[in-house]
């Protein structure tokens, strides 16, 4: 009888014990750093930042990002903090009008420094002169309790770029 109580008690214990997650992937620049799927909650503020991108709503943009946002988008182009992403963005949006779609995203989560990101693809047109352009961006952005602090936009011609299902 001892034994059973034993073997039940381990058995519990080891069902309850944390298993450590071991990640998968690679960091050039940190050998030690692995991944894992995060939480939708990534995604969820990702998919709000760019819905206030869509209602051109400046103010809410800025709420969801940290002081220290830094962007690094296509061309080399990089944003330094709130102020200079305030005024590089309205300029953007009341120039071209640009329009995001969201067609796919996945959040991920770095191990060794505990740092939420999101990966996600978006279709972007914009307009100028009544001339439609679209492209395929790509964005690997950084989540920070809950605020967009930093984020890369890759680019590609939609012509160039196709979505299969």
């Amino acid at each position: 009888m001892k034994k059973i109580i034993l073997i039940i008690v381990l058995a519990f214990a080891a069902c309850t014990m944390p298993v450590e997650e071991k990640g998968a992937g690679f960091f050039k620049y940190d050998a030690e750093e692995k991944y894992v799927v995060s939480t939708d909650d990534v995604t969820d503020v990702w998919i709000k930042y760019i819905e206030a991108h869509n209602n051109r709503d400046i103010e809410a943009i800025m709420s969801m990002e940290t002081d220290s946002i830094s962007i690094t988008a296509p061309g080399g182009i990089k944003v330094s903090g709130k102020e200079m992403h305030k005024e590089v963005l309205s300029g953007w949006l009341e120039a071209e009008q640009p329009k995001w779609d969201i067609y796919w995203a996945m959040p991920y989560k770095a191990l060794k420094k505990d740092q939420n990101w999101v990966i996600a693809g978006h279709w972007v047109t914009t307009s100028v002169d009544g001339e439609e352009k679209t492209e395929a961006h790509m964005i690997d952005a950084r989540i920070v309790d809950g605020l967009v602090d930093l984020f890369y936009v890759y680019s590609l011609e939609a012509s160039e770029a196709s979505v299969s299902e």
